[in-house]
């Protein structure tokens, strides 16, 4: 009997880091453009809620060795994930990508109620002379960034 050794790229922490990264960005260019919001759920209603979806979709893998990859590596979580979304049986010709989209939208909406976190913190955080979008930025920019 003869051996194979498969590898699998697991890149799947770069997937939901450069997906959060999106999230926080755009929270910081809707807020650009409405310096006077009050109410994150106001941004999320105009904008964010549709963004997570969005940009999920954008960053789901479309080649099936990229899905089987990740889905031999992390099916369990992704599993959870679509049965936490409960949107369908399991039985759809696409299930394995379809678990994926659901993981990274969970992904990206918990990194969108840090952003809310965040915002609701601003006034007793922020510096003094500090606007929310300067406080915003400052509390989303990676430090690598930022230095």
């Amino acid at each position: 009997m003869a051996k194979r050794t498969i590898e699998i790229d697991d890149d799947l922490d770069e997937i939901v880091s450069g997906l959060c990264s999106e999230v926080c960005e755009d929270f910081l260019d809707y807020l650009e453009q409405n310096p006077d919001l009050d109410d994150f759920d106001d941004y999320y209603q105009a904008r964010g809620c549709d963004f997570v979806h969005e940009a999920s979709d954008s960053s789901t893998p479309i080649y099936y060795s990229d899905i089987d990859g990740l889905y031999y590596l992390y099916g369990s979580e992704f599993d959870e994930a679509y049965s936490n979304a409960g949107i369908g049986d399991g039985s759809e010709d696409n299930h394995r990508q379809v678990t994926i989209y659901c993981y990274l939208s969970e992904k990206a909406f918990e990194e969108q109620r840090r952003v809310s976190d965040l915002w609701d913190e601003r006034e007793a955080e922020k510096e003094e002379g500090e606007s929310s979008l300067d406080y915003m930025r400052r509390m989303l920019t990676p430090e690598e960034v930022a230095a």
